[in-house]
């Protein structure tokens, strides 16, 4: 499977208050939900870009009313970067080694004296989506 592209978000796991437990459901779905706030409905909009330079961005479309300077502004921070005419908010490391890929959680410490392994392995469905945190990904491109 090629990992390289872009991939977005099919289902996310979301707290279901009726039942009290992480539940799986349709981004549509959770789109919907009148009650989830804005900031995560912007989160469901994101892509997430795997490239050849070694890292995964997470990347969100520019808001039509943003001004340029802003823009300009946030990436000369170095808070994000300009990916594929998107605004890149993340990114992680990925490798593929053994057939497996994985990604660089960032995760530090011990557990009982050893060193936590930082890097986590992206699962893949038959289907050709991927697991990628709480989110089900498919190719975009």
């Amino acid at each position: 499977m090629k990992y390289l592209g872009t991939w977005k978000i099919k289902t996310a796991q979301t707290f279901d208050k009726a039942t009290f437990k992480m539940v799986e459901k349709p981004v549509e779905d959770i789109l919907a939900d009148e009650s989830i706030d804005n900031d995560e409905k912007k989160m469901l909009a994101c892509k997430f870009i795997f490239k050849d330079d070694g890292y995964i961005y997470t990347a969100m479309p520019i808001p039509e009313d943003m001004p340029k300077e802003e823009i300009d502004e946030y990436i000369s921070s170095g808070e994000g970067w300009l990916v594929d005419e998107m605004l890149g908010i993340e990114r992680k490391e990925w490798k593929e080694q053994d057939g497996k890929v994985s990604f660089n959680t960032g995760t530090k410490g011990e557990v009982l004296g050893e060193a936590v392994d930082p890097w986590m392995e992206i699962p893949q469905a038959e289907d050709g989506s991927i697991k990628y945190f709480t989110y089900t990904l498919v190719k975009a491109d």
